[in-house]
């Protein structure tokens, strides 16, 4: 009887990734974080919040940040992948291709708050969509995504969709969006 009260306290202040667990054998989790405009990244800790903890969704509706920057500058965000599933399963992230307006600079392995020249690029990955992360259940990996604004024209808007999908369930998808606005 106490070992199942001991379990029982245990899972609720687990919260709500215990519950998620609980349900699919596959289920990708992406969540996403501002860190800043060029090296609005300084400020330790940061304001932003993460978006997208046990949220799933094609749609990127409640995981998704919006920004707005200035042409030529720089912007940076963080995204975390999660194994929300109850098996060992490789996550595989089809990233933005970005455009000639919003390009896609930089994309590495970690949460980098500066650039880093010793960080482990997956920019080609990314782009192609063959970056995969091997997690086991609840397992969490992190990547910085660095996109630039190098010659856009004032009220320009890019979303950069991405999508991360179960390897061994394809159908289980979660997206997350980072939308730029030049001003």
């Amino acid at each position: 009887m106490k070992k199942g009260l001991a379990l029982l306290v245990v899972l609720s202040f687990v919260g709500s990734s215990a519950t998620a667990w609980a349900g699919a054998a596959n289920r990708p989790d992406g969540w996403i974080k501002l860190c800043g405009l060029s090296t609005g990244c300084t400020i330790d800790p940061l304001p932003h919040r993460w978006r997208g903890n046990d949220i799933y969704n094609a749609t990127g509706a409640r995981q998704s940040w919006a920004v707005l920057m200035e042409d030529g500058e720089g912007v940076r965000f963080w995204i975390t992948l999660q194994n929300d599933g109850t098996t060992d399963d490789t996550l595989v992230v089809q990233g933005c291709q970005g455009t000639r307006r919003f390009v896609v600079n930089r994309v590495v392995l970690g949460k980098f708050k500066e650039p880093d020249s010793s960080a482990m690029k997956i920019t080609d990955e990314f782009l192609d969509g063959t970056a995969a992360f091997a997690l086991a259940p609840g397992a969490r990996s992190v990547f910085t995504l660095n996109m630039l604004a190098p010659t856009t024209a004032e009220g320009v808007s890019y979303s950069c969709e991405m999508t991360i999908s179960s390897q061994a369930d394809p159908s289980k998808t979660d997206t997350l969006v980072a939308t730029m606005t030049t001003y």
